[in-house]
């Protein structure tokens, strides 16, 4: 009796059939591994932000016995203080002083440092180095460079037949110092961005320009920042987002005994400081809430305003 012959399965019959169970299992492995980073975002970001929000509509001092339902009342205090709006005013000055500084100290530096040789790697290790140092090791190294006696600024300052400065302990000099630390510490990471923008640069553009005509400089402004302002446009937005929420260089450098952080005369003090003394010096931690709410609606105000503004000079090939 003759026996049917034997079919392969198509291509598509076989990978049909695992399909289904297949995906089934790996969303399964993927979720097991997502879990231990949910839970460690839920815990330590989500609900702490949850509660920050509910406390914000509520009169509550952790030293005190009533919590009370005060609806706006925080937040209508909090834009009659006036040393709110001092603090909102330093928070600007000092996003005034980085985001401009780091967007151009970024580009230049990069541009300098996007030929290939074989100092390449050295030059971008040696930029990328301080992004990856602790803010407060750096920090102590920098009080030193300050100090207005022995400080090395001023002795080079002295050399060149130049005025000193009293650095961090000037109200007019303070905030200055500050963003000059933070453009050191935190150019690295932009810069390594900017590179690689423009490692993603068509050469053949930039080689057509050439064959046309266009001197560097034209090439610069005319083909390399359009084809980098997309890049230019991320960078900017999370300068703008990190210097609003810069603690740690200035709990660092402005903190002394017997001084309170943001000193002198307050000209240093910004509005997340603000908010770390109103929480966690005078305990008043729906007052605290308030103002961080209203630190979020103002990040949140300008990140729109940027987007809006981006349509007219970010370039998407």
């Amino acid at each position: 009796m003759n026996q049917p012959a034997l079919t392969e399965p198509t291509a598509a019959a076989v990978h049909a059939q695992p399909t289904r169970p297949r995906k089934s299992k790996d969303l399964g492995k993927a979720i097991l591994f997502l879990l231990p980073m949910f839970a460690f975002l839920i815990v330590f970001t989500y609900l702490p932000a949850g509660v920050a929000l509910v406390l914000g509509f509520f009169h509550y001092h952790l030293l005190g016995v009533d919590t009370t339902f005060g609806g706006l009342a925080d937040f209508k205090e909090a834009l009659t203080y006036a040393v709110f709006w001092q603090a909102l005013r330093n928070t600007l000055v000092y996003a005034l002083y980085m985001i401009p500084a780091t967007i151009v100290g970024a580009v230049a530096i990069a541009v300098l440092i996007s030929e290939k040789s074989r100092f390449y790697a050295v030059l971008r290790t040696f930029v990328l180095l301080p992004y990856i140092t602790p803010v407060i090791a750096t920090s102590i190294g920098w009080l030193w460079m300050f100090n207005p006696q022995y400080g090395i600024l001023n002795a080079v300052l002295h050399w060149l037949h130049l005025p000193e400065s009293q650095w961090l302990l000037s109200p007019r000099m303070a905030m200055p110092s500050i963003a000059l630390y933070s453009l050191w510490h935190g150019l690295g990471f932009d810069v390594i961005i900017v590179l690689s923008a423009l490692a993603n640069i068509p050469q053949q553009v930039l080689e057509a320009a050439a064959i046309d005509g266009a001197t560097g400089w034209t090439r610069f402004r005319r083909v390399t920042l359009p084809l980098l302002s997309p890049t230019l446009f991320f960078l900017v937005i999370i300068t703008t987002i990190g210097t609003l929420q810069a603690f740690s260089q200035i709990f660092a450098l402005t903190s002394s005994p017997g001084s309170p952080v943001g000193g002198p005369q307050n000209a240093t003090l910004t509005l997340i400081i603000l908010i770390y003394q109103t929480a966690f010096s005078y305990f008043h931690l729906s007052y605290g809430s308030a103002m961080a709410l209203l630190l979020v609606i103002i990040i949140l105000g300008l990140t729109l305003v940027q987007n809006w503004l981006s349509k007219k000079w970010v370039f998407y090939q």
